[in-house]
């Protein structure tokens, strides 16, 4: 769907290409009428974030005669950009480790003026992104001005341990029975959202650290988060990429959207809470130990010599 909906296809899907995605798509529509189902549902997080790419002609001729209904499930934009940033540091290609070596992230210790300027410019495009929330849905409205736009906010659902029968709720299906462990199976707890590990790949991404070397220390910290295993040393050591400056701006993203859809629930007060912004090499290293034997003591030589010196002094 997310390919057919779109006006040009620009990554193939199954290897399909966009006519096939629009036939499948035809297919499926065919079949829910001709059934006395009375829900379908398309979901798809990129749905949003390329809103301005749809195609409203084709949406309006398969949507003919169904009442369509769209939910907007928001984050609190401040833990969303600090998530977003995680993931992209925890990159889980080679590609995408290729990337990130040749264009790191801002580094989050001391930075000279030059430096400074810089980090703002590519801190401040990723922030920027926080905006779409507000244009993506303004956007729906103007291609699908029938669809009846619904807006949740996920943090509230997580909260309230409702994420999966709250999000049903909100496109119309009966849940009641439905789907009686769904919300407890859903395991809300984002894996991008480990600060040591992040912070400890961050540096090596800075420092230039070879593709096979993120490439392994990462697959590593994945395994050691999925296993739920913690580094007791550093348990409750909280680490951040976002300045109390990023974090406000991002927060005024959400109030923006809270004006539009008023029944969103307030942010938590913002408090400045301590966090590290720097893993110090002494303690980078006792994690990559930590992370053997999941990493080859080949790895954890190269990983130990291109971790950086703490500018700190």
């Amino acid at each position: 769907m997310m390919s057919a909906m779109l006006r040009k296809l620009t990554a193939q899907s199954e290897g399909l290409d966009l006519q096939a995605c629009r036939e499948v798509v035809a297919s499926v529509f065919k079949k829910f009428h001709q059934s006395d189902l009375e829900n379908l549902i398309w979901s798809c997080e990129g749905m949003a974030s390329r809103a301005r790419d749809w195609d409203a002609d084709y949406l309006d001729r398969i949507l003919d005669g169904v009442d369509v209904r769209i939910v907007f499930f928001a984050r609190y934009v401040d833990d969303w950009v600090e998530s977003l940033i995680k993931e992209r540091i925890r990159g889980r290609s080679k590609s995408a480790a290729e990337r990130l070596s040749k264009k790191p992230l801002p580094s989050p210790g001391p930075r000279s003026g030059a430096e400074e300027a810089a980090a703002t410019g590519r801190r401040g495009s990723m922030l920027e992104k926080g905006a779409k929330f507000i244009d993506a849905l303004r956007m729906m409205r103007a291609k699908l001005p029938s669809a009846e736009i619904v807006v949740r906010s996920f943090d509230a659902n997580r909260a309230e341990g409702k994420v999966v029968s709250g999000a049903l709720a909100a496109m119309g299906v009966p849940v009641e029975g439905a789907f009686p462990d769904a919300d407890d199976e859903a395991e809300t707890r984002n894996a991008t959202k480990s600060d040591l590990f992040s912070m400890l790949l961050y540096h090596l991404i800075v420092a230039g650290a070879g593709v096979d070397v993120l490439r392994a220390v990462g697959a590593a910290a994945r395994n050691r988060d999925r296993r739920g295993r913690t580094f007791e040393p550093l348990a409750g050591r909280r680490f951040r990429f976002l300045s109390d400056e990023d974090v406000m701006q991002a927060r005024g993203y959400y109030e923006e959207l809270r004006q539009e859809y008023p029944q969103l629930p307030a942010q938590p007060p913002h408090v400045s809470r301590p966090a590290e912004r720097y893993l110090p090499k002494e303690e980078g290293i006792a994690v990559l130990d930590w992370l053997r034997p999941d990493i080859s003591d080949a790895v954890f030589d190269q990983a130990c010599a291109a971790y950086p010196a703490d500018p700190r002094g």
